[in-house]
């Protein structure tokens, strides 16, 4: 009898073992089987071979039904740790991350340039926006820091409070933007790109504080438009109402000239004025002729004397100050222009144009002509040096 030959095909290392636990001792058999005839009884050395490869290939199952269950068991068993570990670990602190991605606000940074950098790292970072006032907070410092701890604490919790209370308090409030808008001129010595880019920040900061939607915008133009066109009383009664569209602001100016026409209508003069009534004199007698009045004396100046210097002009900006004021070149700010010297004035007045418009807060001063009428003009810390 020709014995079978068994064919072991290249498999891959699993398939080798499952071949070796399962297929083999089956196998085997079936080899050893082939070698008996059928009517013919094994020798008592092929029985026993084949009984222990029977009992081997029950163990070599059971063993592996025992690794499967195992194997199940340690998967469920590292699920429930990984659960458990990623429950244990915290999340890391988006404060201590904003000190290490965002330097400390100092004196010298543009508050509204400060606020945008962290708006744009804490939505890249995905921080809860309920938190950014809480975390922005220990990065800020001076008149911002003050800002925060002074409102109440249901307000410095929202962040949109927050930016509204600092750039209120910097003099960057969107009233003040406006004006800054509406005051921006072209500096030829600055980059065209920077002028242009804190124009448009002005401008964002001024028409869209709020998140208004297009006809919000348009009413802002259209309020600030009519506001500026209006009389200097109409304009201050108006905005102190603080209007919030054209229809509030039209209201505001109605009531404000119907209080001004009934003011008007109710005037009374102050005192009663005086008529003075001619005295006749009686017929027949002769009225007296009035002399000039006798000139007082004089000082003369000695030869040696110096020439008096000529009368005070007016305060310049009056419509009666001398035409023929003296004048001399000054440098403003390192630029050379040609002031007007007023001797009866006790400050300096400026023309907007010369000076361009900055971000930080301005100081009023309150000027009285010689007239009477008082101004409040924003001022500025120059540098005024005489030509050399």
């Amino acid at each position: 009898m020709t014995p079978s030959h068994v064919v072991f095909p290249l498999l891959d290392w699993f398939d080798c073992f499952f071949f070796l636990v399962f297929l083999l001792p089956h196998a085997l058999l079936a080899h050893v089987s082939s070698l008996v005839s059928p009517g013919d009884a094994p020798p008592p050395a092929m029985e026993e071979l084949l009984k222990h490869f029977t009992e081997l290939s029950i163990r070599q199952q059971q063993i592996m039904e025992h690794m499967a269950s195992r194997q199940g068991e340690t998967e469920r068993e590292l699920a429930a740790l990984r659960m458990a570990a990623g429950a244990r670990t915290p999340l890391p602190d988006p404060r201590v991350q904003a000190t290490q991605l965002l330097p400390r606000m100092t004196s010298h940074d543009d508050v509204t340039m400060y606020l945008q950098m962290f708006e744009t790292v804490a939505t890249g970072e995905a921080w809860p926006k309920a938190e950014w006032a809480r975390i922005i907070a220990p990065l800020l410092t001076t008149e911002a820091q003050r800002a925060y701890f002074t409102l109440p604490p249901e307000l410095n919790e929202s962040y949109e409070e927050l930016k509204k209370e600092i750039l209120g308090r910097m003099g960057l409030s969107p009233l003040s933007a406006a004006q800054l808008f509406n005051e921006w001129a072209f500096d030829p010595r600055q980059p065209a790109r920077a002028q242009a880019a804190n124009l448009s920040r002005l401008a964002q900061h001024w028409l869209l504080a709020g998140g208004p939607n297009a006809h919000q915008v348009a009413e802002r133009v259209v309020m600030d438009c009519l506001l500026r066109a209006l009389p200097r009383p109409l304009r201050q009664a108006a905005g102190m109402r603080n209007p919030a569209n054209v229809d509030e602001l039209v209201e505001a100016i109605e009531l404000a000239e119907a209080t001004q026409h009934r003011e008007v209508g109710e005037r009374a003069p102050l005192f009663p004025r005086r008529v003075v009534q001619e005295r006749r004199t009686p017929e027949g007698t002769q009225r007296p002729v009035s002399r000039p009045p006798v000139p007082g004396p004089r000082d003369e100046p000695m030869p040696t004397e110096a020439p008096r210097s000529p009368l005070r002009p007016w305060l310049a900006g009056c419509a009666v100050h001398k035409e023929n004021a003296p004048r001399a070149e000054v440098h403003l700010n390192g630029r050379p222009f040609l002031a007007l010297l007023d001797s009866g004035s006790a400050v300096s007045l400026v023309k907007t144009a010369v000076l361009p418009p900055q971000p930080e807060a301005k100081t009023k001063l309150f000027i009285t002509c010689v007239h009477g009428d008082t101004r409040d003009v924003p001022a500025r810390r120059v540098t005024i040096a005489g030509v050399k």
